[in-house]
């Protein structure tokens, strides 16, 4: 037989479950009938599509135009099915900016031509395509149309260029460099990059200034230049550094800039002929460093005809462009106005753009030392979902 203490305890627990019982039994009902109403005025599920971030995947500038082509990811939120990109052509003297549509192409890489009327695409099918008639922008929509290269594959593309003539287009990935005639439709030429490909120069790909021969990087920190119609090696440059990461090559005063991806991140600056006759494939060129610096990312781009280099420091908590006088690295002027890590570089004459990995672009202007344009590309994303905007 059981004792009264027992008896207690156990009617405690009854109470207990019966509390909860009653609380459960009450969410559920007021649960109930909102559902009841909502069901009758028209149920509809509204998930949270509020955008999380935008960057640039790539991004293609003509200094000439002072235009550019972008690959544009957007990543929204937990219930958005992974990454979206699309094709971005913007003007920063009209200072528009359009979309080209190209999402269902799956972007990974862009160029744009000298005339900025095309641009080139790989997707994620590897395949090479041509958007052509893109500009004027206000009739890109209706006009442009898509052309593809035959046999023209680039699995992982890296970087695509456009010759000065616009008449080649040429692509490097992590192990080869291709170059094919547009006018002829077809390869022109090909070859496998020299060294380990783990230590993969990236974005190291130019045309000399007569289009006929290809500047690129192989994997062991060597620049080499080859005639394109003979495929011959006509000079080769060994860097101090084995893990390049971005170059920008002024060829009227023959210099040569490179940012090291290595620990730690370093800017160098060369002398580099393109046009001084046939040397030895082997010949090294580290003894014409003019400097080095080291930088918070690997970036870097030369301007004012060859008389400054803008590199990226982290100072003062935060992100800043350091522009250096490209003979002797000293420091001219400093600016402030990226939140996250700057990603790339581009000149035209005394005008330097940047863009940081938060997909924000700010034009400088280096004369007079002012920030004169900023545009982010996640509130123009953001306008662009907004149907009571226009999207241009």
């Amino acid at each position: 037989m059981r004792s009264p203490r027992h008896w207690k305890v156990w009617k405690q627990v009854a109470d207990f479950i019966a509390l909860w019982g009653l609380l459960l039994g009450g969410v559920f009902l007021l649960a109930g009938a909102e559902a009841v109403v909502i069901w009758s005025s028209g149920f509809r599920y509204e998930p949270d599509t509020q955008t999380r971030s935008v960057w640039f995947e790539d991004l293609s500038f003509q200094r000439s135009k002072r235009m550019a082509a972008a690959v544009v990811c957007l990543r929204q939120n937990a219930l958005a099915e992974g990454v979206k990109s699309d094709v971005v052509l913007m003007d920063f003297v009209t200072r528009r900016t359009i979309s080209l549509d190209a999402s269902h192409l799956n972007p990974i890489a862009v160029a744009l031509s000298p005339d900025a009327s095309t641009v080139a695409v790989v997707g994620a099918d590897a395949t090479v395509r041509l958007i052509t008639d893109v500009t004027p922008m206000s009739t890109a929509r209706l006009m442009a149309e898509i052309e593809t290269i035959d046999g023209a594959h680039v699995h992982h593309p890296i970087r695509l260029r456009f010759s000065p003539d616009g008449e080649k287009l040429a692509a490097i990935s992590e192990h080869s460099v291709w170059v094919w005639s547009l006018s002829e439709n077809r390869l022109l030429h090909e070859h496998r990059r020299r060294g380990n490909a783990k230590r993969s120069v990236q974005k190291v790909l130019a045309f000399t200034r007569d289009s006929q021969c290809i500047i690129a990087a192989d994997s062991d920190g060597g620049i080499s230049i080859r005639d394109l119609h003979s495929g011959k090696v006509l000079k080769r440059d060994l860097t101090d550094h084995h893990s390049l990461f971005d170059a920008d090559l002024f060829q009227e005063d023959r210099l040569l800039a490179v940012a090291s991806n290595g620990t730690p991140h370093e800017v160098s600056v060369y002398t580099f002929p393109v046009d001084q006759g046939k040397r030895a494939a082997d010949e090294s060129g580290g003894e014409a460093r003019l400097w080095t610096q080291r930088v918070s990312d690997p970036v870097v781009a030369l301007g004012g005809q060859g008389s400054w280099v803008a590199t990226s420091v982290y100072r003062n908590d935060g992100h800043q462009i350091l522009i250096r006088d490209i003979r002797t690295g000293r420091e001219r002027c400093m600016f402030a106005g990226h939140e996250s890590p700057i990603v790339g570089f581009a000149s035209s004459g005394q005008t330097l753009y940047s863009w940081d990995s938060c997909g924000s672009i700010c034009e400088w202007d280096i004369a007079t030392k002012q920030r004169t344009y900023s545009f982010s590309m996640l509130q123009w994303v953001l306008d662009s979902l907004d149907p009571d905007r226009i999207r241009d």
